[in-house]
């Protein structure tokens, strides 16, 4: 049998004395050309050791670490500096909060001071007179001895990796406004929000009193001791309402003028009830049911015309004069005198009368 014996090709040179293998590239070489493989081989290990050692020496420099700590200290002292300006800000609005409330709890006392010095002195004072004096007691008493009404809280409204604090005081619950400002917030409202109430009319009485039969005008038929007081039809929950009236004839020095919850039933204290709020005349608040200071000036008068405005929207209501050009608002809490409410008028003495002006 005959065999043939077949030379491999050396990779590089192409000629056939192909002796040596190399096992990792999988070719052959003559003995000169696989001993330049080989050196090649040294070659490329020897450059990867160099890499390694150029690799090693980076990794044990630290070039710009400094640049990242500066940038770190740097925002250490402006959060710093944000926070001492924001605790500052803190404690400066605390005690603007707190020297204004205390600053108004002292004119209260020393008005309220002068107040009953004088009525002793003329021994002009009556059993109503009493009963405001000790409420007023009693409301400045819890006003000391209550925790703060001023509240620390976190401000949510920045966005920060550190939550900064805000102090807010408490909102208050009696506004006097002037004419202009009113005038002011009327300018920014939708004719859709302020709506005048055409169709209101008075529905409920209690006491001596005698509606007319259109339900325009309510006439008192007896003394003030009777409690006699009206309210009207109308249910407000929402928008801003004006119910005008005109005093047709007032003999007594105080009217009262305000709102109730609706589902309140009329009685002889209408304006001691809970939910009551609004004014014996101008002169004295009535904040849920409780009559709050002020003065017995006399405004209001036979002719005069005046205008109930309800603010739902704002939980408002104000009482403006037309003649005085004068308007008083009031604050309402919801949880004391909730939605829907209802206009109540108190008239105190015999021939008063008083009618919705459309």
């Amino acid at each position: 049998m005959a065999s043939t014996n077949m030379k491999q090709i050396c990779a590089k040179c192409n000629k056939g004395g192909g002796i040596a293998m190399c096992h990792g590239c999988q070719q052959s070489f003559c003995t000169k050309h696989f001993v330049e493989h080989r050196q090649e081989l040294s070659q490329q290990i020897d450059h990867i050791g160099q890499e390694h050692d150029l690799l090693r020496q980076d990794l044990s420099r630290e070039e710009n670490i400094d640049s990242f700590l500066v940038h770190i200290d740097q925002w250490e002292q402006e959060s710093i500096k944000t926070i001492q300006t924001c605790a500052q800000n803190a404690r400066t609005t605390f005690q603007q909060l707190h020297n204004q409330t205390k600053n108004e709890l002292k004119i209260s006392f020393d008005k309220l001071t002068q107040e009953i010095r004088d009525y002793r002195e003329s021994y002009d004072y009556t059993e109503v007179d009493i009963i405001k004096w000790i409420d007023t007691l009693k409301e400045l008493r819890q006003i000391i001895e209550r925790p703060s009404i001023i509240r620390i809280d976190y401000d949510n409204n920045i966005t920060s990796a550190v939550k900064l604090i805000k102090v807010t005081g408490p909102p208050h619950s009696m506004l006097s406004f002037t004419q202009e400002k009113r005038s002011n917030e009327n300018n920014n409202c939708t004719n859709e929000q302020m709506i005048a109430s055409p169709s209101e009319k008075f529905s409920e009485s209690f006491g001596d009193i005698e509606l007319s039969t259109d339900g325009l005008s309510g006439r008192c038929l007896s003394s003030r001791w009777d409690g006699s007081c009206i309210s009207g039809m109308g249910r407000y929950s929402s928008k801003i309402h004006y119910i005008r009236f005109r005093i047709e004839n007032k003999t007594s020095n105080y009217w009262f003028f305000g709102i109730i919850t609706a589902s309140q039933q009329l009685t002889s204290s209408i304006s001691a009830v809970q939910s009551a709020c609004g004014w014996w005349d101008l002169g004295y608040i009535v904040v849920n049911g409780k009559t709050k200071d002020g003065n017995r000036t006399k405004t209001m008068n036979s002719g005069d015309e005046v205008t109930l405005i309800l603010d739902c929207d704002n939980r408002l209501i104000q009482l403006q004069h037309h003649g005085r050009n004068a308007l008083v608002g009031i604050q309402i809490d919801l949880e004391q005198c909730p939605f829907p409410w209802k206009l109540v008028i108190r008239l105190d003495s015999e021939h008063d009368c008083v009618k919705i002006v459309h």
